[in-house]
């Protein structure tokens, strides 16, 4: 090869090295700009203490979450009490939420990825989140699409599962921008029923327990101490000691499933249903109302009634170093008796639907509280 050849071979590489540079520099802002959005909010200068309604609905259904003078309530269910805890937990993930990739998106991927506009006849609805104040103006509007799903082994099964790991979404009025995000909001549920607190009642050291129905006793139990043993009252017959155990305890974890926002509407049966009443060693009176079966579940009603005394009485041969302790004791006690009290008495008078499960044992009458006959030996 000569020099000129040499030269001639030089430029041509000269120019090949500066066109794929060309090319590479021209992918690098074409990504660049297709990810501006990339690790910025998604939703941005948004104040958690604005926010003062909540929408999600998607093609299944809605919920409206609003927050009042007496906190945050659920329309759909005549206005209960909402999981403020939940609503927290939603609030700080959507101010938080980041970008973690943006592209163009064309309108025929929009069904794919589960972005339609939810309430049109168009496949593929996602889920629509909308944010307003005090005054009803709009502080941000995201509509969630499709999970991402991501596989991982689970230990406890020795097999691997699919994790939800982030989603899909568009913000605002940008409807031509998806974003993804690394956070699959799965607390976005339009169901009502997963916007409500599921603690209903915590009957604590119970005294007696009466059975009744359409007016009749059906069985008493009663206790001299919450460490004793249940006996019937008026009976030298004795309950079984697991079964009374349990009645108990059924009374001390009663969590709802659902609120029923239009009593009028559904057979609940309370007017003939079994009637449990409980008095507790705190002066505590309950009485709760078991309808009829709806599924798995029962409708319930309850009422509260009586206070915690406010004196407390020395125990016997108490000594005078030990009484300021246990005083403090008490009234700290009282007063978390109080404060649980006054909530019970709030959620007093409407109606629920409550799991078979958890009240079984209260629907048992005074023979299926009784010890199980052991069968006779054969000689």
């Amino acid at each position: 090869m000569n020099r000129k050849q040499f030269l001639a071979a030089l430029a041509v590489l000269v120019v090949l090295a500066a066109a794929g540079g060309w090319v590479i520099l021209s992918d690098r802002s074409d990504w660049q700009s297709a990810d501006t959005r990339a690790g910025q909010k998604v939703i941005a200068a948004l104040k958690i203490a604005d926010v003062a309604e909540i929408a999600i609905g998607d093609a299944a259904g809605q919920a409206h979450l609003v927050k009042g003078t007496a906190g945050w309530t659920l329309r759909e269910r005549a206005d209960f009490p909402a999981d403020v805890d939940r609503i927290g937990e939603l609030l700080v993930r959507l101010a938080e939420l980041k970008a973690v990739q943006s592209e163009s998106l064309p309108q025929d991927q929009r069904a794919r990825l589960e972005l339609a506009e939810p309430g049109g006849k168009a496949p593929g609805a996602g889920t629509l989140v909308e944010m307003k104040d005090a005054k009803g103006a709009l502080l941000a509007r995201l509509l969630l699409g499709k999970k991402i799903f991501k596989t991982a082994e689970v230990a406890q099964l020795g097999r691997s599962a699919e994790l939800p790991t982030g989603r899909y979404l568009v913000a605002g009025d940008d409807a031509k921008t998806l974003l993804v995000v690394a956070d699959p909001l799965t607390q976005a549920e339009t169901r009502p029923q997963e916007w409500l607190p599921k603690e209903l009642l915590r009957v604590e050291g119970a005294k007696s327990i009466v059975s009744e129905k359409d007016g009749k006793p059906r069985w008493k139990v009663a206790r001299d101490a919450e460490s004793a043993d249940w006996k019937f009252s008026g009976s030298k017959e004795k309950p079984d000691l697991q079964k009374s155990t349990d009645l108990g305890s059924s009374l001390g974890w009663i969590d709802l499933v659902d609120v029923v926002a239009d009593p009028a509407k559904a057979d609940t049966g309370l007017e003939h249903g079994v009637v449990i009443k409980a008095d507790t060693f705190d002066g505590i009176a309950y009485t709760l109302r078991i309808g009829n079966k709806a599924g798995d579940n029962y409708y319930v009603r309850f009422d509260v009634a009586g206070e915690p005394a406010k004196v407390r009485v020395p125990a016997k041969g108490e000594k005078a170093e030990d009484k300021a302790k246990n005083d403090r004791e008490f009234e700290e006690r009282r007063r978390k008796l109080v404060e649980k009290i006054g909530r019970e008495k709030k959620l007093s008078g409407w109606t629920y639907l409550v799991a078979q499960g958890g009240i079984a044992a209260l629907l048992r009458d005074r023979a299926g509280l009784m010890p199980e006959k052991k069968p006779a030996k054969k000689s």
